[in-house]
């Protein structure tokens, strides 16, 4: 049994060794027959020319498959993200475009995801026209994903101004909108999503759900209210870690969030997002090294 087994891998496997390195058809073909994705296969394919790579996918988009769709915009956001060319990226950015309008909600959310980690820069006149073009879609799948999108690229500001105004519009939508065309540098709207959060309650339902659409904004006011809640010890949070049964202060939950927007704070996040080392010499370090940077810069350089 063990020998048939072993048989069985080493056919699989030479079966996909035989696949061309820059053949991105072939793969498409072989994971449309087997349903298993090769990671050496892919890492080969993706040597080409990000162009090169989205004609050969081409068809692969529109597929009745959906794993196959989601394999093309995968392997496209690779591509993408991973080239040093300004104009690779852009190629990329406009053909996961069109992953918005698949017809899986799973694809137009995961393809809104690969589209937040460039760089606003990548992001030509053709790219926010798409996106100016489609924002008032408010039934799209995933459309908080969109708004957040259009304001960190700096699109369809205009259409989210008209929209905000609709009486029709529901209150999740609104503050959606709120927060991009705060990103976008509206100060009114910064204003008002500062004032409303400054009336919630501090726990671990604004510290997990609330203060990152404060951090998204980008803006000082917003910054500031954070670094405020920052210096308060009153313990009204959860801990997340299993063996902390009595409520912590809120300070640990909104500390990593700081750490990703403020440059220079002398913290450090681990990979789970995690303050490393020694939590309480972290926080003290922080709120002193706060106290005397007021003017602390705001990195805004990624989503």
């Amino acid at each position: 049994m063990k020998l048939i087994i072993f048989q069985t891998i080493m056919l699989f496997g030479l079966f996909w060794v035989g696949l061309s390195a820059n053949d991105a058809v072939s793969y498409m073909e072989t994971l449309r027959r087997t349903r298993q994705a090769n990671s050496i296969v892919e890492s080969q394919i993706l040597v080409m020319p990000t162009e090169q790579l989205i004609n050969q996918l081409a068809p692969y988009y529109s597929d009745t498959m959906a794993l196959i769709r989601q394999k093309a915009y995968h392997l496209t956001f690779r591509s993408g993200i991973g080239s040093d060319l300004n104009s690779e990226r852009n190629i990329a950015i406009r053909r996961l475009l069109d992953g918005v309008n698949d017809r899986d909600g799973g694809i137009v959310g995961q393809t809104l995801r690969f589209l937040q980690q460039f760089s606003r820069n990548d992001f030509d006149d053709e790219a926010k026209s798409f996106i100016s073009g489609i924002i008032s879609q408010t039934r799209i799948p995933h459309y908080r994903e969109l708004v957040l999108l259009a304001g960190y690229v700096g699109a369809g500001m205009e259409e989210l101004e008209e929209l905000f105004l609709d009486a029709d519009l529901s209150q999740s939508h609104r503050w959606q909108i709120s927060l991009a065309l705060a990103r976008m540098g509206d100060a009114s709207q910064t204003a008002y999503i500062v004032n409303l959060v400054k009336r919630l309650p501090v726990n671990n339902d604004l510290t997990e759900y609330v203060l990152p659409d404060l951090i998204y904004t980008r803006k000082r006011e917003a910054i500031d209210y954070c670094v405020e809640l920052l210096f308060i010890d009153d313990k009204n949070c959860e801990s997340h870690h299993p063996d902390i049964s009595e409520k912590i202060s809120c300070a640990w939950m909104i500390l990593p969030l700081l750490a990703n927007v403020i440059a220079d704070i002398p913290v450090t996040i681990d990979a789970s997002g995690d303050i490393a080392g020694d939590y309480q010499k972290a926080l003290q370090d922080s709120r002193n090294w706060l106290l005397e940077n007021k003017e602390y810069e705001i990195l805004d350089i990624s989503f």
